[in-house]
């Protein structure tokens, strides 16, 4: 009996020595959802403000915008579909009303006219939300797509990395958001693997992590626009 009321005792111990560590990584996780959400409120804001004052959007792809605000917004309904807690997702949620202003400011001050192309990308997303609104689109569609959301961050970031390297110029692009951005996706990848277990999630970030990393590095590297040599020969 001694010795069962021994086992027992060791049992509770590590049962609740487990229930702390679990309490401690989840205390963790929300600290850390904080802290993105409070950086995905001020992401965008200076690329924002730096459009206004300049109406000057050169060097900014209106094409990877588009698409990542596609892509943000399957991320916030596969959040809510799996009903994951509302920290998880906040600053998604945050950075997606930001994309929508910029996008509505690319659509302001664009120089040159926008084609069938981007003007198709408006009018499939506003197809797609519509279709949410009316509820014709399943949890079961969501998640299956949020499985596709890999390739549209790709085309996004690729779409970014192309248009950076096609002008040289980043002068429009302020450097704040993507550094945040690296910081979001270090974060959700911890969150995706060690909190939610989720794959999926772990997979997206470490991607986006890599392409927002190497666009930091060249907002910085063409920061002050085109050598003036080049600038001549054209």
């Amino acid at each position: 009996l001694l010795e069962q009321k021994g086992e027992l005792e060791e049992a509770v111990v590590s049962t609740q020595s487990t229930g702390r560590d679990m309490l401690d990584i989840q205390q963790i996780g929300d600290i850390l959802g904080v802290t993105t959400l409070i950086g995905g409120l001020i992401a965008q804001i200076p690329q924002i403000v730096a459009i206004i004052k300049s109406k000057n959007v050169d060097g900014i792809s209106f094409n990877a915008f588009s698409i990542e605000t596609f892509s943000l917004t399957i991320q916030v309904l596969y959040f809510v579909a799996q009903e994951y807690g509302i920290l998880s997702y906040a600053d998604i949620g945050v950075l997606l009303i930001q994309d929508y202003v910029i996008v509505a400011l690319l659509l302001m001050y664009s120089k040159e006219p926008l084609g069938i192309k981007e003007y198709g990308n408006v009018l499939g997303y506003l197809v797609a939300m519509a279709s949410v609104v009316m509820g014709t689109i399943t949890k079961e569609m969501i998640v299956l797509v949020m499985n596709g959301v890999i390739v549209l961050n790709l085309a996004s970031k690729i779409t970014f990395v192309s248009s950076i390297l096609a002008t040289k110029d980043t002068s429009a692009m302020e450097p704040t958001g993507w550094i945040i951005f690296v910081y979001s996706n270090i974060v959700r990848v911890f969150v995706g693997y060690v909190l939610l277990g989720d794959m999926t999630i772990v997979g997206q970030h470490f991607i986006n992590l890599c392409f927002n990393l190497a666009i930091t590095l060249l907002v910085f590297k063409f920061r002050g626009g085109k050598p003036a040599a080049e600038k001549k020969e054209e």
